[in-house]
């Protein structure tokens, strides 16, 4: 038995009441027909139909296959129909893997702006450790700093400046450092999981790395460590711009900062996504425009500059 292709053959038999009409409506010799048909008997060991010189007649079971087929039939073609719409209609839920260092200035810029374009989809924006995406269900990823996965395509997307700041209380007690190596003698706020932020910070001379009593997951509460004068911050800068511009923190190693951040946007092969994830791609990369001025060398179009 064929499966769904012998029930389909089955309800065309039963539709046209004659071999011949529906091996013409199925494109198939009228031998093919009448061989399957045979061999769906012998499958459910009863005779389905009843041959007259003018008709084909259903059985009783072949009445009851008829109808047991129906919804079936009737569930995959729905069924069909829905997946295929996946392929060309921007619908259901996109869930975004972010990087936790990713400027949330940059990324909700985005999404706020594609969401507006599609106002039926759904959006799931995680916040996940950088050496999870095979442990975890994503449509697009965005990373910072190089990426290597082979089983993944991989787009440059945006770059990101970063800064580094402290509060006027804190450089007030601690001092203000004048160089890179002066951070040995300071508090660092580490954030987990970060390729610029952590452990290690990089500047032009090559990584540092960084000390301190704070580190967090989470970018908003270093920030908030930093307003209250308990340590060094470096973060996008487009994250404290409302903090620099108060003046509640101030940028310290201003000469030292390190080349902008480049955060990249990961995804399955292109054939095989849905196009809620395509458009989502395209759409990102051509909001994506260089800043005519300020540190921020990339940002996205209309929302972002960072001076």
């Amino acid at each position: 038995m064929n499966g769904l292709a012998d029930l389909r053959m089955f309800s065309e038999i039963a539709r046209s009441q004659s071999m011949a009409s529906a091996a013409n409506r199925l494109g198939m010799a009228p031998a093919t027909i009448s061989g399957r048909l045979k061999a769906l008997e012998d499958h459910y060991g009863v005779a389905l139909v009843r041959r007259t010189t003018r008709s084909l007649l259903l059985t009783e079971e072949g009445k009851l296959l008829l109808e047991r087929a129906r919804p079936v039939l009737s569930g995959f073609a729905d069924l069909e129909r829905d997946m295929g719409g996946r392929r060309t209609a921007v619908s259901g839920g996109l869930v975004l893997s972010c990087a936790t260092d990713i400027s949330r200035v940059q990324l909700l810029s985005l999404v706020r702006a594609f969401s507006r374009a599609h106002p039926h989809l759904q959006f799931s924006l995680r916040f996940d450790p950088p050496a999870s995406l095979h442990e975890i269900p994503f449509d697009a990823a965005l990373r910072v700093g190089p990426v290597r996965d082979s089983n993944l395509t991989i787009r440059k997307l945006f770059s990101m400046e970063t800064v580094t700041c402290a509060a006027p209380a804190y450089l007030a007690e601690h001092g203000v450092p004048l160089r890179p190596s002066d951070l040995c003698r300071h508090e660092c706020l580490r954030l987990d999981g970060s390729a610029f932020a952590g452990d290690d910070w990089a500047f032009p001379g090559g990584a540092l790395g960084v000390g301190g009593r704070f580190r967090a997951s989470d970018p908003a509460t270093l920030k908030n460590f930093a307003v209250q004068g308990l340590g060094i911050l470096r973060m996008a800068s487009a994250d404290v711009q409302a903090e620099l511009a108060a003046g509640v923190l101030v940028p310290v190693l201003d000469d030292f900062e390190p080349e902008p951040q480049t955060v990249c946007l990961l995804c399955e092969s292109r054939r095989r996504l849905p196009a809620r994830t395509s458009e989502f791609i395209d759409f990102a990369q051509a909001h994506v425009r260089p800043q005519p001025t300020g540190r921020c060398a990339e940002g996205l179009d209309g929302v972002i500059s960072v001076k």
